[in-house]
């Protein structure tokens, strides 16, 4: 956390929650103490819908769980909104690579 120190501003992570891989709700327990410490912010983001692709988006209630787990442990923690799936612009949104 040296950029926020010498800086003063804060540092945002953005975090793509994709189902059964990275949204287990013990997931942020094993996260660095730093992130405790409430020094940044997690922007928990929905994994848009692909066609074709295996990974999809997490649950709403797993979500939910994983949001809570980061604000109990003194985590700031949003949870974005989905937009620009419409165009492929969104996380997840791209076409998987040819042969994938």
């Amino acid at each position: 956390m040296d950029y926020a120190a010498a800086t003063g501003r804060r540092v945002s992570i953005e975090y793509a929650l994709i189902k059964d891989i990275n949204d287990q709700a013990g997931g942020p327990t094993s996260w660095p103490g730093c992130w405790r410490a409430g020094l940044p912010h997690v922007n928990l983001i929905p994994l848009n819908p692909t066609p074709g692709s295996r990974w999809t988006a997490s649950e709403p209630g797993s979500m939910r769980e994983f949001e809570d787990r980061l604000a109990a442990g003194g985590i700031p923690v949003t949870v974005r909104d989905t937009r620009g799936s419409q165009i492929d612009g969104a996380c997840g949104s791209s076409p998987p690579p040819p042969g994938a």
